[in-house]
């Protein structure tokens, strides 16, 4: 019978099951069943049922004590703290289980929370460039997490499991998961994450595509995920990159073709400046030393073992893209002293240097610790943010005007005229539909001839004349805001006329929580048109040593525009444009751009490019 059936496997799963029937029914010591009402076949089919869903009961039991078991033996299978579960256990086998620094490392790990929760940059950067804390030590539970979120003010909510949910739900195959086309796919690593880990890591990419559109070239990004994914989770992960893609005041990513292919150009004047010798053995043992630094970034995420990679990005969240520039220095200085007299006398083909130099790196542990290859890197002298963002800024530039210049070779060697020609052609077609009435078609063209090449070929719009949108300064932001660059031109009741080429938009002046902070680049330029025609660059394009007030270009609020900082301001124009002022400044060291510092608007235009 179908009840016998469901005893027996009753029976079978437990043998004190039956301590657990109703109390209405009796068991005989032989396990029958003595129904107490006189319809045997109801009680019988009635105390079937009671049977199987007890059966069920304990079947369930059974399957979550599987499940459970099934869990601790996944949990087993994990390094823990300070890891995540995405870590694999193979990680294991690299770690030393060494740290050191400090005799006592929880006193360091003390200091350390004392000086990040008063915000001590300057002792916490010692702190951090000075204590070896190994990558499983039980710090890096929080340490970045602490330092993107004290350092860059990164956020605590859960942003990332809403998008999260709404981009991928419960449904989506993992295939359908792709990697973003700004990441270079030939050199993406997981390093040490599982399955899941690396799951992960692609929807956190996923999630930063589409919340930051405007990023369209960032190689190495991929691998800082991977990075944090193995001490963060992933919405702290989320919060920390998207921090550090929009700081301010430290630059962690290059995020356009052109900034990365700049970095190349700044560490090859890096290295012919601060590692001399070994600049000096590149340029005698291969062919193009240019091109050895094309691979540069993976020598750090790619090549280096995961111990010392864990403690570059410590320097790296504290201290910026500098860190980066430091390590390769100090890879460079450290692989020709390792060379010694074995350097090579002839020319080898520049990819056979490179491959040596990734196979230093991937076998640095054997050779120097992690402490004293830091200390390399930071032991070199003079080194400092600004320096590195003017290299920047003067490779980006150079960059800019090589790839046009190139695009018009192109074009002409197929059409038969010179560059010359085109150049003129192109400008004529530029300024063909200008029509201001500040500016004469002379005046024009000088302009053009002063612009950056690649806008040099652009359309100018008129997007804001104060004869038509009146004198309001906040009317002049809501029109040219959202364009960059921007060119102002300005027209004083004395017949004047200067202005400034705007290299970035208008819009950075609500970035910064200062009341009034400085941004821009140094292709902003100044320049008057009558009753002189002048140009002034910006200084730290001819100048190596610059003070801190010349990097001022550009700023902003609801009661001024700046432009041109450091012991006076270029042009200054006040929230009506009635009051304004120009005077000499360190950025640009300009002479007052009217006869008289003070002046009063008459016209002011503004022209975007398209």
């Amino acid at each position: 019978m179908h009840c016998v059936l469901g005893k027996e496997i009753y029976n079978t799963h437990d043998k004190d099951v039956s301590n657990g029937l109703d109390a209405s029914s009796e068991v005989s010591q032989e396990g029958t069943i003595i129904p107490d009402v006189d319809d045997e076949r109801d009680v019988e089919e009635e105390t079937c049922l009671e049977l199987e869903d007890e059966v069920e009961v304990k079947h369930d039991k059974d399957v979550a004590h599987e499940i459970e078991v099934e869990d601790e033996k996944d949990e087993s299978q994990t390094l823990g703290k300070p890891f995540t579960l995405y870590v694999d256990v193979g990680l294991q086998a690299q770690l030393s289980g060494e740290s050191w620094g400090y005799a006592d490392l929880d006193a360091g790990s003390q200091m350390f929370d004392q000086y990040i929760k008063i915000n001590d940059e300057n002792n916490l950067k010692l702190v951090i460039r000075s204590i070896n804390w190994d990558a499983g030590h039980e710090i890096r539970e929080s340490m970045w997490c602490k330092m993107c979120r004290q350092q860059l003010k990164a956020g605590t909510n859960d942003i990332y499991g809403e998008l999260e949910k709404d981009f991928f739900g419960k449904n989506r195959p993992v295939g359908e998961i792709h990697i973003p086309s700004f990441v270079d796919i030939n050199h993406i690593s997981d390093f040490h994450l599982n399955r899941e880990g690396s799951l992960i890591v692609r929807k956190v990419m996923y999630v930063i595509e589409h919340t930051n559109p405007d990023i369209t070239y960032c190689p190495f990004l991929y691998n800082i995920v991977s990075l944090f994914c193995h001490y963060m989770s992933p919405s702290e992960c989320y919060n920390c990159v998207y921090a550090m893609l929009h700081a301010k005041d430290m630059k962690y990513f290059p995020q356009t073709k052109v900034a990365v292919e700049a970095t190349k150009l700044v560490l090859h004047d890096l290295t012919k400046k601060y590692a001399k010798s070994a600049f000096v053995s590149l340029v005698r043992s291969c062919t193009n030393v240019e091109s050895v630094f094309d691979t540069w970034m993976w020598w750090i995420l790619q090549d280096l073992p995961f111990p010392y990679i864990v403690r570059v990005i410590d320097c790296y969240l504290m201290e910026g893209i500098k860190v980066f520039y430091r390590v390769i220095l100090a890879i460079l200085i450290l692989y020709v002293k390792h060379l010694g007299r074995r350097s090579q006398r002839t020319r080898v083909e520049t990819a056979s240097t490179v491959n040596k130099i990734r196979q230093f790196c991937q076998e640095i542990h054997r050779k120097v610790k992690v402490d004293k290859f830091l200390k390399v890197g930071f032991s070199i002298r003079g080194l400092s943010r600004k320096e590195l963002r003017k290299l920047q800024v003067k490779h980006e530039m150079y960059i800019n005007s090589r790839s046009l210049i190139t695009s018009h070779e192109l074009s002409n060697s197929s059409s038969g005229t010179n560059l010359k020609v085109s150049r003129s052609f192109s400008g004529h077609i530029a300024l063909q539909n200008v029509q201001s009435n500040v500016l004469t078609t002379d005046m024009l063209y000088t302009l053009w001839t002063w612009l950056p090449t690649r806008f040099a070929v652009c359309q100018p719009e008129l997007l804001f004349t104060s004869e038509e949108h009146g004198t309001s300064l906040m009317t002049l932001y809501s029109k040219v805001e959202h364009y960059q660059p921007t060119l102002i031109v300005i027209k004083t009741t004395n017949d004047e006329i200067f202005g400034a080429f705007c290299s970035s938009s208008w819009h950075n002046r609500k970035q910064s929580s200062k009341n009034l902070s400085y941004f821009g680049t140094g292709e902003t330029f100044l320049f008057t048109l009558k009753p002189e025609k002048m140009k002034y660059e910006w200084v730290g394009l001819h100048q190596e040593d610059i003070p801190n007030t010349a990097n001022m270009f550009l700023a902003g609020d609801n009661h001024v525009l700046t432009i041109g900082g450091g012991h006076g301001e270029a042009i200054q124009l006040d929230a009506d444009m009635l009051h304004c002022r120009t005077e000499k400044c360190d950025t640009f060291q300009n002479k007052p751009l009217s006869s008289s510092e003070d002046f009063q608007c008459k016209v002011v235009e503004v022209y975007g490019f398209v």
